[in-house]
């Protein structure tokens, strides 16, 4: 077996624009299912016996639904009912609440690990729940989220690489649609493992470096 660079080098363009569209679509897909998974924490522990109720059943449907059953879902489900989105808005929605469902019990499991006692004593001083939340709770809850946002950072990455099953312009199906030209699929499933592996360790790292930066902070935090 020969390993043939030049497939890659005669195939950079389009590599490097499917990883760029990966990175685009996860850097947006994140934060948005992140903040949907706080609200969704908050309506599990605060939000009544409807709220909860409904809240719970989402988070369960969505992390126990395949994520490809997901997808197809959306994409195939949705237009019988008169809703026809395209494939890259699909990927959006998809990788957003397949995110908040996980994001909201990092967030629930993260707040409930604080002692019930600070959230009483700031009701006893007279604090409302934004103010408890704010200034007692996320600053601790921030350190038991960190790791565990890794692994979900990191796992919506690699989930990234189903949208190509739609179409999804990213990088799995620029590789794809390379293989179908080239018949090369050793070089480039070669370098699209290279590439998702080094974007992993990226996060990662990164999360890593905030770790260590923010721990003299929550350690101040919870001191003081």
């Amino acid at each position: 077996m020969q390993f043939d660079v030049a497939v890659i080098l005669d195939n950079w363009q389009p590599l490097a624009d499917g990883f760029a569209r990966t990175i685009g679509i996860c850097t947006v897909s994140l934060p948005i299912g992140f903040i949907l998974g706080v609200a969704l924490a908050l309506l599990r522990l605060h939000g009544g016996l409807v709220f909860a109720t409904f809240a719970a059943a989402y988070v369960e449907l969505l992390r126990n639904i395949p994520f490809l059953t997901q997808v197809f879902l959306l994409y195939f489900v949705l237009p019988e009912f008169g809703l026809r989105l395209s494939p890259l808005v699909v990927g959006f929605i998809a990788l957003s609440a397949y995110a908040s469902a996980y994001a909201a019990e990092i967030v629930r499991g993260a707040i409930l690990s604080v002692p019930a006692g600070q959230t009483e004593a700031g009701y006893a001083l007279g604090l409302g729940y934004a103010t408890i939340l704010r200034r007692i709770l996320l600053p601790q809850v921030l350190g038991y989220i960190l790791p565990t946002s890794t692994n979900l950072a990191i796992g919506l990455i690699k989930e990234s690489a189903v949208l190509s099953v739609i179409t999804v312009p990213e990088l799995t199906y620029e590789a794809q649609d390379i293989i179908g030209r080239t018949f090369s699929p050793v070089e480039i499933f070669t370098i699209i493992a290279l590439l998702y592996w080094g974007l992993t360790a990226l996060v990662s790292t990164l999360t890593k470096w905030l770790e260590i930066h923010l721990q003299p902070y929550l350690t101040a935090r919870r001191t003081g």
